[in-house]
């Protein structure tokens, strides 16, 4: 919840249209979900912005759930991928990701491992 409030704090209060996440147990995007909603209920802010929640094609369970409609959530065997930290098939906290993104409309996206090496490079 923190890093949701500081992003608010260093943008002067204005809340931005999009915030990013990555996503592997994705206690963090329900985390960033809390930050803002908490400073929305503190009348800090007047709305959230709209999270992403960013997997690797490599790991991405919630993103095949996301793209399903919500249908079903099935866990996925991770393979191998550049974003280690994110290499994750069976997310414990799925349900409060669920409930984050529907609540503030936000998205799943995943990135290739091709997308991730060239982000790495321009980086």
């Amino acid at each position: 919840k923190t890093a949701a409030i500081e992003i608010l704090q260093q943008f002067d209060w204005q809340v931005p249209d999009w915030v990013i996440v990555p996503g592997g147990n994705l206690g963090n995007i329900y985390a960033f979900y809390k930050g803002f909603q908490m400073c929305k209920e503190l009348g800090l802010v007047d709305r959230i912005p709209r999270l992403v929640c960013a997997q690797a094609a490599n790991a991405n369970p919630l993103y095949l759930y996301f793209k399903s409609g919500w249908k079903e959530f099935k866990p996925v065997r991770a393979q191998t991928t550049f974003a280690s930290a994110i290499q994750i098939g069976d997310p414990v906290s799925i349900d409060r990701a669920v409930h984050a993104l529907k609540n503030c409309n936000g998205i799943v996206e995943e990135a290739t491992e091709e997308e991730l090496m060239d982000v790495m490079a321009q980086a």
